[in-house]
């Protein structure tokens, strides 16, 4: 959206390595050209949450726009290449073209109700209603559901221990409701 417009830096980070840190001033920007982001919250008991997972041509860490600071850590999980733009510069240029603040008002609002039917199915108790409800709404018409992250991440990303996530995974495969290859799931 900005990369044509709006004079940017070029970042190639290693798997690993922090792009910034929760707490930390915001003055930047970010479009993942290539690569994945983990957004990572620390929470209130210390522990890590994955709150977010950006992938290639993605923005990232958009609620920066209107905060002093960030809110979470973006942790590089593979080898990327960030576009970063001054944030200033950014929020001029919004003000001066209007129709690209709508442009990424609709895709604030689509990651809104994103997040919204994340949180409902992670209202449900059952593990294995809630992966069949999270697979059944991330699935493409072909009833796949591709994914370039672990399902360790997956797992956390439901609110589920890693364990109970695999068994219940193994336990629809044995059921005959989803097919697991190396990239996707599938439902049968």
């Amino acid at each position: 959206m900005f990369k044509n417009n709006i004079q940017y830096q070029i970042l190639n980070l290693k798997k690993g390595e922090c792009l910034f840190h929760q707490g930390a001033n915001i003055e930047r920007l970010f479009f993942l050209e290539k690569g994945r982001i983990k957004l990572v919250r620390d929470t209130i008991e210390g522990q890590p949450l994955v709150i977010h997972i950006a992938y290639s041509q993605e923005t990232f860490a958009e609620a920066s726009l209107f905060s002093d600071e960030y809110h979470c850590n973006a942790i590089c999980d593979n080898l990327s290449t960030i576009l970063s733009f001054s944030k200033d510069e950014v929020l001029a240029y919004l003000k001066s073209h209007p129709k690209y603040a709508i442009e990424l008002l609709k895709i604030n609002a689509q990651q809104v109700r994103d997040l919204r039917l994340l949180n409902e199915i992670k209202s449900i108790n059952s593990a294995y209603d809630r992966v069949w409800a999270f697979l059944l709404s991330e699935v493409n018409q072909e009833s796949k559901l591709y994914f370039s992250y672990s399902l360790k991440d997956m797992a956390q990303k439901l609110g589920l221990a890693h364990e109970t996530f695999y068994r219940t995974l193994k336990t629809l495969e044995q059921e005959g409701r989803i097919i697991r290859e190396a990239q996707f799931i599938k439902l049968v």
